[in-house]
């Protein structure tokens, strides 16, 4: 039996470390910046709840998981917060609570790429296999297609944030935002309802 504690692995180490069974333990603790680990079942859990709105996690006629109150939520809580934007806010939810009832798929578009900023632009949502522009802010394309697409954003409620999704096949079936390539875009001119 080889002896026990850091001196002998130590000393292992030097000699060559040609022992028997497991290898010698360090005396740094193991380093877990490369070590891919799975999510607990309590982690998934949570994200999975974190996903699902208070629809149950319905799904649309294509599919599509509802993100109706997450979308709901970034409005209120980031895209129009503040007492300057008190009135578009109550104007918007007035809207999305009201006339957008019925849709359970919606994505945010923001003003520009350029400046990165979290301004809304618009609001579109799914409905018989596209995704026509429901509600304006400034000029923006009345329908989204996924060639025009720049970025795409999910929205984190417990962070109270927007963070980017990786390139994927089907953009908007996931996102909640999203920033257009600049030459989808009209010059930026206030719409006045």
């Amino acid at each position: 039996r080889p002896p026990k504690g850091p001196a002998a692995a130590g000393a292992a180490a030097q000699a060559g470390g040609s022992g028997e069974g497991a290898a010698a333990p360090s005396s740094r603790p193991p380093s877990t910046g490369s070590v891919m680990r799975r999510p607990s079942p309590r982690a998934q859990s949570a994200d999975a709840s974190r996903r699902s709105s208070s629809a149950g996690g319905r799904r649309s006629t294509a599919g599509l998981q509802s993100n109706r109150k997450l979308v709901r939520n970034a409005l209120e809580k980031y895209c129009l917060k503040g007492d300057a934007n008190r009135e578009q806010r109550e104007q918007v939810l007035k809207s999305f609570d009201e006339e957008l009832a019925a849709i359970e798929r919606f994505i945010i578009l923001f003003r520009s790429i350029h400046t990165g900023r979290h301004d809304l632009r618009a609001l579109y949502g799914f409905s018989e296999g596209s995704w026509p522009r429901l509600l304006q802010v400034l000029p923006s394309p009345t329908s989204l297609e996924e060639r025009m697409v720049a970025q795409c954003l999910r929205y984190d409620s417990g962070g109270k944030e927007f963070k980017e999704v990786p390139a994927l096949q089907e953009p908007l079936s996931v996102a909640d935002a999203v920033f257009l390539h600049p030459q989808y875009l009209q010059k930026s001119r206030v719409v006045v309802p």
